[in-house]
């Protein structure tokens, strides 16, 4: 639910800041993937969504998503990147993984539905068109700066949510009820903007 949470702040923020020319090039809303992914939480949890615990790095990083747009609204895309080319990079290895490991085949594409994409969409195409729109940008030298060091943040506020999530009351009594090969799969969903990074360095 946290991931689903960041995400949901992230694409409203780009949602909000339609005078931006910027971020007009980069508006996909095919990559927006919170909805999806509220899905996929739901299948999981029974189709109940979890009560909210308290969550202070989630908070942090609302709040540090937030601040940064308010200075300028260009360094969203530095958050916006990471989380969609993430699960265009990302999620063609892990979805496969994460059907067969629970699963889901059956059902399919519930489970795994921020992963699947409309029929007739390509992920190359798409990367493709987003980067040639990004690299066409023309931004000032503290603008990259930001926007680089906002992907930076991406990394270590995602590894303060993944540290929150497996001790979480509610993910423990869920994890508890199916073996550790499964809820490591499950871990692997969460950690596709840190794949995204790694593919980046």
């Amino acid at each position: 639910k946290a991931v689903v949470s960041t995400q949901s702040t992230g694409e409203t923020m780009d949602e909000l800041q339609g005078d931006c020319p910027e971020l007009q090039q980069l508006y996909f809303p095919t990559l927006f993937r919170s909805e999806a992914l509220e899905d996929d939480v739901l299948y999981f949890y029974d189709g109940e969504l979890p009560e909210d615990e308290n969550s202070p790095a989630l908070e942090e990083y609302k709040q540090k998503i937030q601040a940064d747009v308010a200075g300028d609204p260009v360094v969203l895309i530095g958050y916006l990147q990471t989380m969609q080319m993430a699960i265009l990079a990302g999620g063609a290895i892990l979805r496969p993984m994460i059907v067969r490991v629970l699963g889901l085949k059956k059902n399919y594409p519930l489970g795994v539905k921020a992963l699947d994409w409309p029929e007739g969409f390509s992920t190359a195409a798409t990367k493709k068109l987003y980067n040639e729109r990004l690299d066409a940008l023309e931004l000032s030298e503290d603008q990259k700066m930001a926007i680089f060091e906002a992907k930076r943040g991406v990394f270590a506020m995602n590894n303060k949510l993944i540290k929150e999530v497996i001790y979480s009351t509610e993910s423990r009594d869920v994890l508890l009820g199916i073996c550790k090969k499964v809820s490591a799969v499950c871990l692997l969903f969460m950690l596709l903007a840190i794949i995204y990074i790694m593919f980046l360095s």
